[in-house]
Protein backbone atom coordinates (compact mmCIF):
# COMPACT_ATOMS: atom_id res chain seq x y z
CA UNK A 1 0.00 0.00 0.00
CA UNK A 2 0.98 3.67 -0.55
CA UNK A 3 2.33 6.09 1.89
CA UNK A 4 -0.46 9.02 2.30
CA UNK A 5 0.36 12.65 4.36
CA UNK A 6 -2.80 14.20 6.16
CA UNK A 7 -2.25 17.96 6.15
CA UNK A 8 -4.78 19.37 8.43
CA UNK A 9 -5.72 21.48 11.47
CA UNK A 10 -8.83 19.85 13.10
CA UNK A 11 -7.53 16.83 15.17
CA UNK A 12 -10.76 15.35 14.85
CA UNK A 13 -10.39 15.01 11.31
CA UNK A 14 -6.70 13.73 11.25
CA UNK A 15 -7.28 10.73 13.76
CA UNK A 16 -10.35 10.04 11.73
CA UNK A 17 -8.25 10.02 8.03
CA UNK A 18 -5.51 8.06 9.90
CA UNK A 19 -8.05 5.48 10.91
CA UNK A 20 -9.65 5.00 7.51
CA UNK A 21 -6.29 5.44 5.62
CA UNK A 22 -4.63 2.75 7.85
CA UNK A 23 -7.14 0.35 8.38
CA UNK A 24 -6.56 0.32 4.19
CA UNK A 25 -3.11 -0.74 4.49
CA UNK A 26 -1.66 2.77 4.13
CA UNK A 27 1.16 3.90 5.92
CA UNK A 28 0.34 7.40 7.41
CA UNK A 29 1.86 10.65 8.46
CA UNK A 30 -0.04 13.49 9.74
CA UNK A 31 0.88 17.18 9.99
CA UNK A 32 -1.50 19.63 11.39
CA UNK A 33 -0.15 22.45 9.24
CA UNK A 34 2.16 23.29 5.92
CA UNK A 35 5.22 24.06 7.78
CA UNK A 36 4.71 20.72 9.72
CA UNK A 37 3.61 18.87 6.14
CA UNK A 38 7.03 20.74 4.78
CA UNK A 39 8.85 18.88 7.27
CA UNK A 40 7.69 15.78 6.86
CA UNK A 41 8.18 15.70 3.40
CA UNK A 42 11.86 16.24 4.06
CA UNK A 43 11.59 13.04 6.24
CA UNK A 44 10.20 10.99 3.32
CA UNK A 45 7.86 11.32 -0.09
CA UNK A 46 4.38 10.01 0.08
CA UNK A 47 2.83 9.06 -3.23
CA UNK A 48 -0.45 10.63 -1.77
CA UNK A 49 -1.72 13.69 -0.03
CA UNK A 50 -4.86 15.53 1.50
CA UNK A 51 -4.53 18.94 1.98
CA UNK A 52 -6.55 21.23 4.08
CA UNK A 53 -6.90 24.75 3.26
CA UNK A 54 -7.04 27.05 5.92
CA UNK A 55 -4.63 26.47 8.80
CA UNK A 56 -2.29 28.41 10.84
CA UNK A 57 1.69 29.21 10.36
CA UNK A 58 1.25 27.74 7.07
CA UNK A 59 -1.85 27.58 5.10
CA UNK A 60 -2.76 25.08 1.94
CA UNK A 61 -2.36 27.72 -0.21
CA UNK A 62 1.40 28.56 1.36
CA UNK A 63 2.10 25.01 1.32
CA UNK A 64 1.16 24.98 -2.47
CA UNK A 65 3.33 27.30 -3.32
CA UNK A 66 6.31 26.56 -1.64
CA UNK A 67 6.07 23.04 -3.34
CA UNK A 68 6.17 24.56 -6.55
CA UNK A 69 9.32 26.71 -5.38
CA UNK A 70 10.56 23.31 -4.33
CA UNK A 71 9.95 21.15 -7.44
CA UNK A 72 11.70 23.09 -9.40
CA UNK A 73 14.79 21.62 -7.51
CA UNK A 74 13.74 18.22 -6.73
CA UNK A 75 10.79 17.40 -9.50
CA UNK A 76 9.70 14.39 -7.58
CA UNK A 77 8.02 16.88 -5.49
CA UNK A 78 5.93 17.85 -8.28
CA UNK A 79 4.87 14.06 -8.82
CA UNK A 80 3.11 13.64 -5.45
CA UNK A 81 -0.53 13.38 -6.32
CA UNK A 82 -2.52 15.53 -3.68
CA UNK A 83 -6.65 16.32 -2.93
CA UNK A 84 -7.57 19.34 -1.25
CA UNK A 85 -10.38 19.70 1.25
CA UNK A 86 -12.33 22.98 1.97
CA UNK A 87 -14.78 24.79 3.79
CA UNK A 88 -14.30 27.15 1.37
CA UNK A 89 -15.94 27.88 -1.95
CA UNK A 90 -13.61 26.27 -3.85
CA UNK A 91 -15.46 27.02 -7.36
CA UNK A 92 -13.49 30.73 -6.63
CA UNK A 93 -11.98 31.43 -9.50
CA UNK A 94 -8.78 32.72 -6.97
CA UNK A 95 -8.90 29.45 -5.00
CA UNK A 96 -9.21 27.39 -7.84
CA UNK A 97 -6.09 28.58 -9.46
CA UNK A 98 -3.74 28.24 -6.89
CA UNK A 99 -4.43 24.54 -6.59
CA UNK A 100 -5.61 23.54 -9.92
CA UNK A 101 -2.19 24.94 -11.67
CA UNK A 102 -0.31 23.17 -8.86
CA UNK A 103 1.46 19.78 -10.05
CA UNK A 104 -0.03 16.71 -8.50
CA UNK A 105 -3.19 18.60 -8.17
CA UNK A 106 -6.09 15.85 -8.42
CA UNK A 107 -9.56 17.12 -7.24
CA UNK A 108 -11.36 19.54 -4.40
CA UNK A 109 -13.32 17.82 -2.06
CA UNK A 110 -15.68 20.02 0.68
CA UNK A 111 -14.70 19.82 4.18
CA UNK A 112 -16.98 17.23 5.46
CA UNK A 113 -16.54 14.55 2.41
CA UNK A 114 -16.71 10.65 4.06
CA UNK A 115 -12.99 9.77 4.28
CA UNK A 116 -14.70 6.66 2.45
CA UNK A 117 -14.79 9.09 -0.81
CA UNK A 118 -11.19 10.25 -0.36
CA UNK A 119 -9.76 6.78 0.39
CA UNK A 120 -11.41 5.75 -2.81
CA UNK A 121 -9.77 8.75 -4.82
CA UNK A 122 -6.49 7.39 -3.50
CA UNK A 123 -6.91 4.23 -4.77
CA UNK A 124 -7.39 5.25 -7.85
CA UNK A 125 -4.83 7.51 -8.43
CA UNK A 126 -2.75 5.18 -7.04
CA UNK A 127 -3.73 1.98 -8.85
CA UNK A 128 -3.57 4.04 -12.16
Amino acid sequence: MGKILIVDDEPTILELFRYVFEDAGHEVTLASNGRQALDALGRGLPDFMVLDVAMPEMSGREFVAELKKRAAVNPRLAAIPFVVMTGENFLDMTLNGIFSSAPGFVCFFPKMVPPARVLDKAREVLNG
